[in-house]
């Protein structure tokens, strides 16, 4: 396995320089980089073209929860920054999530019969960006669930919410390290498993179900999220040379 091609790069600072430094330094040989609100919102004309000049594709994790309409009305920029992954929540609901299904692939089609009638065309399409459901966030334990009126224990509610989000036509789901055994022994090769709170070591911080790397992809992960497991190191290729070599 290219591990390369299954670990995301998490650009999680609201200073561009910060991310712009993190491109430079990890790109190649990471080859998709995450990026939400944090990194987004303040810069994104200028993190988007750095992002397309380094040739990298997107995971867009923005969350999307809202009604289907406004959702849908959204997507059509995820292929302009060649988005790989994009996030919405499984909460959102059935619905939300196959209207979500059929204006991506409406859009796709769009594009690929675009570049089919421009012969003269040299856009490097990526394809169409896959659909990753977030199930419970990796911030939330049971107590958290409790709090705000959730049945069941964390496991209960993340194959439910996937069951739920697969039977609609989701491509993959976002879950704890803690949850993919149990998604993969229920719907086996259905769906495709996403994880952040991915930690070469153990750490204090706001993920509260967190996982090695090796654990990860050993239990059936097909992406892991690296943030600050990776990016706090001040030599990073070390680190992420470190952190392949703990997948032998």
């Amino acid at each position: 396995m290219n591990y390369s091609d299954k670990i995301i790069l998490a650009l999680d600072s609201n200073e561009i320089e910060n991310n712009l430094s993190l491109i430079k330094e990890l790109v190649p040989p990471i080859k998709i980089l995450k990026i939400g609100p944090v990194a987004f919102l303040p810069n994104s004309k200028e993190l988007t073209e750095a992002i397309r000049k380094s040739n990298a594709s997107v995971m867009f994790d923005f969350k999307f929860f809202d009604i289907p309409n406004t959702i849908i009305e959204s997507l059509r920029f995820l292929f302009e920054i060649n988005t790989k992954i994009f996030t919405m929540h499984c909460l959102a609901g059935p619905k939300a999530i196959s209207s979500v299904v059929t204006k991506i692939n409406d859009l796709n089609n769009e594009i690929v019969h675009e570049l089919k009638l421009d012969k003269d065309s040299h856009t490097n399409y990526g394809g169409r960006p896959e659909i990753f459901g977030v199930t419970i966030l990796t911030s939330f334990d049971n107590a958290e669930l409790v709090s705000i009126g959730l049945k069941g224990t964390v496991e209960d509610n993340v194959l439910r919410l996937a069951e739920s989000a697969i039977e609609a036509g989701i491509d993959g789901v976002v879950c704890s390290g803690q949850e993919i055994e149990s998604i993969r022994k229920n719907f086996g090769s259905k769906v495709k498993i996403l994880v952040p709170g991915v930690r070469l070591d153990s750490s204090d911080d706001d993920q509260k179900r967190i996982i090695t790397p090796k654990e990860a992809f050993t239990l059936g992960a097909d992406y892991i999220v690296l943030g600050r497991t990776l990016t706090s190191y001040e030599d990073k290729k070390v680190r992420y040379d470190s952190i392949l070599k703990s997948l032998d």
